[in-house]
């Protein structure tokens, strides 16, 4: 077991326990090698020598452990986080999911639409702003047991604790209907920021790359198909539906409002639009 203090309030603790241990230890000691009439005389001596060496010593080693603490901390935030958006790391990401217990879970692929004319038009800074503000849309409208980690570039993954395909499809759309609506500010002005996602099930028992697979070519499917919108990948096929088209849910069901769903087949290449 490993001691951790995490305060002053635990180094003041740590220090009082050390110097009474220090206490009882030297009562203990001279009891064993003193006669009685002698350890009544040098109690009070003793007493005051103990305290006098263990408590600064005690207290000094305690100071020192809540440092390195505070650093420990710092270390494993700067290992399990993103440095520019504060996300999850993608290492974090993985460790998350082999700790897992519950399924099934759900998996959403995010991606912001022609960031590359961002960063062209308005510079590295400017993209990098981009990227922090669609991070905070992305975790504020997510619940705090969901898991937000940035993959890479403008590539982010969401892990929701959602049984039903639905729930995870509502969440894309809101996360979508989010981006879009948000005003973000680059160098003082306004830039519509608009992204598209890619929803898949992880089956129980099952890698996580192949899910996240599954996603990133539903995502790149709504990529294709105009972006700006959520593809849901088929468990049951290699083929998508857009969620964000009217009217649509699974194919061949009628929802209010607009006909049936078709299927969009998975493409033979995948093109790598950004």
């Amino acid at each position: 077991m490993q001691l951790r203090l995490k305060s002053m309030a635990d180094v003041r603790l740590f220090s009082l326990a050390i110097s009474l241990i220090a206490v009882v230890g030297n009562f203990a000691l001279q009891a064993v090698i003193y006669p009685p009439g002698t350890v009544a005389h040098l109690w009070f001596p003793s007493l005051v020598i103990a305290v006098s060496l263990a408590a600064p010593i005690s207290y000094f080693v305690g100071v020192r452990m809540l440092d390195i603490h505070k650093l420990t901390e710092q270390l494993e935030h700067v290992v399990s986080h993103d440095a520019l958006t504060e996300t999850c790391s993608r290492m974090r990401f993985y460790e998350h999911v082999a700790a897992l217990q519950s399924w099934p879970q759900m998996v959403i692929a995010a991606d912001i639409d022609h960031f590359k004319a961002v960063n062209d038009r308005y510079g590295h800074q400017a993209g990098d702003a981009v990227l922090k503000q669609f991070a905070t849309t992305l975790v504020r409208n997510c619940r705090e047991d969901d898991l937000v980690a940035r993959f890479g570039g403008e590539e982010f993954v969401v892990l929701l604790r959602a049984g039903a395909e639905a729930e995870a499809v509502a969440t894309a759309e809101r996360l979508r209907a989010c981006v879009e609506t948000r005003e973000y500010v680059i160098s003082g002005a306004e830039v519509a920021i608009t992204a598209s996602f890619g929803v898949a099930q992880i089956a129980s028992g099952e890698e996580i790359d192949v899910a996240l697979h599954r996603a990133d070519e539903a995502l790149y499917r709504a990529k294709r198909s105009g972006r700006n919108r959520v593809c849901v990948h088929d468990p049951g096929s290699s083929e998508f539906f857009d969620a964000s088209a009217p009217g649509t849910s699974r194919a061949g069901t009628e929802t209010p409002g607009g006909g049936d769903a078709q299927p969009l087949p998975l493409p033979g290449v995948r093109a790598a639009l950004r």
